[in-house]
């Protein structure tokens, strides 16, 4: 297996919502995807209850494993001290790969790459992300998105992981990486906790894609 992390580019291969008006206390970081409303009925309130918990991820590596032509993401538990629980991983695009690996290493590539831009433009319109979330799992193919709150309110935009990721690391102070508790525990599909239910698509029209997990599929 060999490290992206230190490679160059070419060794590789190359809904929105309003935030609420005030914060509950103690909020766990699961919480942060769904903000309090004004004056929420008793069965809004147990559909968030119903809501599976999120936990806190931490992205450790991303490496080729030769034949394979593909980088595999590895994500751990952040709040696993007793290591319950098996990493997640799954597969992701060349190019992403390789933002993936400086992104983690916390080095520059010599122009800007496209999360690098990415990034400074959202910081210089004022857009804050919020967190970024593993939403569910088809087959091999993981669903994420992206909660970000600017000027004019908050957004949950739906995004490949790897994007999300890249862009999390890229802040300033890194927003925190968020996983569906139910991936650490289910072996099988895990339907897509969206905010705005599982049906929302994205601007294709079709379903909210991820990273590329399949040999025909690299994305």
């Amino acid at each position: 297996m060999e490290g992206l992390a230190g490679a160059e580019v070419e060794n590789v291969g190359a809904k929105s919502e309003t935030a609420g008006a005030e914060s509950e206390p103690e909020r766990s970081f699961g919480d942060v995807r769904e903000p309090p409303a004004p004056a929420a009925s008793p069965g809004a309130a147990t559909a968030i209850q119903a809501r599976p918990p999120y936990r806190l991820v931490r992205a450790v590596s991303v490496d080729v494993a030769l034949p394979d032509q593909f980088p595999t993401v590895t994500l751990e538990d952040a709040e696993d001290a007793e290591d319950r629980h098996d990493p997640i991983r799954f597969r992701i695009g060349m190019a992403e790969g390789v933002a993936l690996a400086h992104a983690l290493a916390g080095t520059a590539a010599p122009r800007p790459l496209t999360h690098d831009l990415f990034a400074l433009a959202l910081e210089r319109l004022g857009v804050e992300i919020l967190a970024v979330r593993l939403t569910g799992r088809i087959g091999a193919t993981y669903f994420a998105e992206l909660d970000l709150l600017g000027p004019t309110g908050r957004e949950v935009l739906s995004c490949r992981p790897s994007d999300g990721i890249c862009l999390a690391l890229r802040q300033r102070v890194p927003a925190p990486v968020l996983c569906d508790g139910r991936l650490f525990e289910a072996a099988g599909d895990v339907s897509p906790d969206e905010l705005g239910g599982p049906s929302r698509t994205d601007e294709l029209g079709g379903p909210s894609r991820s990273d590329p997990l399949g040999p025909a599929d690299p994305g």
